[in-house]
Order: C-alpha cells, then structure tokens, then sequence
C-alpha cells in the first residue's frame, strides 16, 4: 500500500524522498520560469478549437487516427512507432514503470530535467547520476562507462535542461549504436529551437526512444501532449500499460492544427533567438556570468554581488518576477537561476528590476 505525503513517498514502510518539482511554483506577474511560448499558440488552433467545442459531448477517437496518421508523415515512421501520452510527463512515466523493476539501473546526467529522477524512483529504480563536464555539456563517455548489469536503459535530453545546450546528432548516434542493444531515451522537448533530431534514426536503431512534446514551440501547454517513437517491439509493450483515451478530442484537433502551421513554428524560432541573445546580452552587462544556450531556457549565475541564488530568487520574488532557482536542478548549487525568455516588454521589465537590486545593494 502506498501512503502520499508531500515530500517523499512510503514503500514498505519507508519513506522516500523525490526531487521537488520546480513548475509547482508560483508564477509572478514578470514571469520567466517556464518555457512557455511567449507567442502563445497558432491563431488557427483557436478557431479550430471554436469549431470543436460541440465534440465535449462525444467521446475522443481511442487511437487518435488522424493525428497519429498526421505524425507518421512527419516523422517518416509507422503508425506502429508513435505512441501518445498526456505530456511528456505521462510518457516519461510510463517508459520507467515498463521497463523497470525494484533496484534496476537507469544511467543519465546528474544535472537534466528533475521528472526523469522522480519518475525512475516512483518506478523503484535506482538512477545512476553521470555529472557534466565543466563547460556543462553532457559527458557522453562518462554515461557509457557508467552503464552496468543492472542497467536498463539510458536517458538523454538534448537540448539539456536547464542548460539549453545541444549534443552533435552524430555523437548522439554512435553512442546509440555503442550501447546497443540498452534502450536510449532521448528526450527532444525543445529540438525546434536548436540541435538536430535523431527521429530519423528510429528505422535503423532499435534500441532508439525519441520523447517529444508539443508544450514548448507549438504553445499548446494546457492541452498536454506527448509523442513517443520507438521501435515498433518497444512501442507495442509500452501500448499495454495505456489509458483508452490518452488524449481529449481537442487535443488531438489542436496538435494537427498546430503541427500544420509553419509559418509559426518559424515565427517562434526568429523570437526566440532574437529574446534569448538579447537577455544574454544584458544580463552579462550587469556582470551575470550567462551560459550560451541553443534552447529556449538560458542558465545563468547570479552576480557576486548575491551570497546565493536563493537570495537573489527571493529579491526577484519581492518585485513580482518569478524564475526557476537552479537548486531545483541537482548538481548544480546555489549559484544558478533558469529564465525563459519572453516578448521584449517582459524581458525589459526584468531587467529594470534588476537594476533596482543591483542599486539597493553595490
């Protein structure tokens, strides 16, 4: 029997402690903590949405079939390789309550996206922690000499969060092929904003899981949509463990209307980069060591002036600007905040508040 408690969990009567997730956070009038599309979403998807509003009656299509066979064109596989989830975070869970049992191994980088712990340990597998190199890319080689008997497979986010920095396709597919046959989950939530998908690679590797959301680049957070893609043998066990209906008729209207509109997709591109250099820009005039990213999240260390992030976090807090205390990331201390740029207009009042602690404190 499984008892809930806030910060841990009891199994046979012994609590465990599961890293606290930093989107639980409050967001604040000037808000840079999650990686939410400051463009919103395509315009089309609203009015398709409009037009929907009489399917809340009727129940949604079990297998998604138009929008599984809009995802097979896009990503050159079979229907039988894409598997759909309510996020990312849905999927993430199911890969690990699949794949592992009590005390197996997962290999991954010690600072990454804090659900993959959570979710490994719900699952009552042991995470096994590789720490990034000093300019805080992804040590490879370290993860494979990391892999063991109790191995089971191996996660990678490309781009890294927090530190929006992209591995090279073809390091990413050799490591693939090295590790083979261990399953590699490599998880691209931000791919649209930089470093190159290995979706292609899913016909030729069969130990190859690519995690992909529609929550970033295409603005449709709310609605929670996840894709999996993996070998047709991965994908059909994983089929087991499903809910009937993993995704609500809007949901699956809105990922077509969304995935149909590129001109957008673009649109959110061109900003990005543009908000993202212009933030790396300022904050390193005010002496904030800046860490360049290719992702929408940019990892930055606060300025000396701070004894630590937490303090800073709680200064930002005061002047109704939330970010993400980068003691949410394991690994990485309390030096760091995550921000994820926004329109100009909120990016500028950021910094003004900035301005405004750093005068109160030199």
């Amino acid at each position: 029997m499984l008892t809930h408690r806030l910060k841990g969990r009891f199994f046979n009567g012994k609590i465990m402690k599961l890293p606290k997730l930093y989107a639980f956070n409050k967001k604040l009038e000037i808000d840079l903590s999650l990686s939410e599309n400051p463009l919103g979403c395509s315009p089309k998807v609203f009015r398709v949405l409009k037009k929907d509003i009489k399917k809340i009656v009727e129940y949604p299509d079990p297998t998604s079939s138009i929008l599984i066979s809009t995802l097979k064109k896009r990503f050159r596989v079979s229907k039988n390789q894409i598997l759909l989830g309510t996020g990312s975070e849905s999927l993430i869970d199911l890969v690990c309550r699949v794949l592992l049992r009590s005390k197996d191994e997962v290999v991954l980088p010690e600072l990454t996206f804090p659900l993959f712990e959570r979710a490994i340990l719900l699952a009552r597998g042991k995470p096994i922690f590789v720490k990034v190199k000093m300019n805080f890319q992804i040590d490879l080689e370290g993860i494979k000499a990391r892999i063991g008997k109790q191995t089971r497979f191996v996660i990678l986010c490309n781009p890294n969060n927090p530190t929006g920095k992209a591995i090279d396709r073809r390091r990413i597919l050799n490591f693939i092929k090295e590790v083979n046959p261990l399953p590699v989950l490599v998880d691209e939530a931000n791919i649209e904003f930089g470093g190159k998908s290995v979706v292609s690679a899913i016909k030729n590797q069969n130990n190859l899981l690519v995690l992909r959301t529609l929550s970033k680049a295409f603005g449709l957070a709310g609605l929670r949509v996840g894709v999996l893609l993996g070998s047709k043998p991965l994908i059909e066990k994983f089929k087991q463990f499903i809910q009937p209906f993993p995704l609500n008729s809007f949901a699956q209207s809105a990922v077509i209307t969304a995935l149909d509109d590129e001109k957008f997709i673009q649109k959110t591109r061109v900003l990005m980069e543009k908000e993202r250099n212009f933030l790396i820009d300022e904050l390193r005039k005010r002496e904030f060591m800046v860490f360049n990213s290719e992702a929408n999240n940019i990892l930055v260390e606060v300025n000396r002036l701070f004894p630590s992030a937490t303090k800073f976090v709680r200064l930002l807090n005061k002047n109704n600007v939330s970010v993400v205390n980068g003691k949410s990331f394991r690994g990485l201390g309390d030096r760091f905040i995550r921000i994820s740029p926004r329109l100009r207009k909120t990016n500028l009042a950021f910094l003004r508040v900035i301005d405004k602690i750093l005068a109160s404190v030199e």
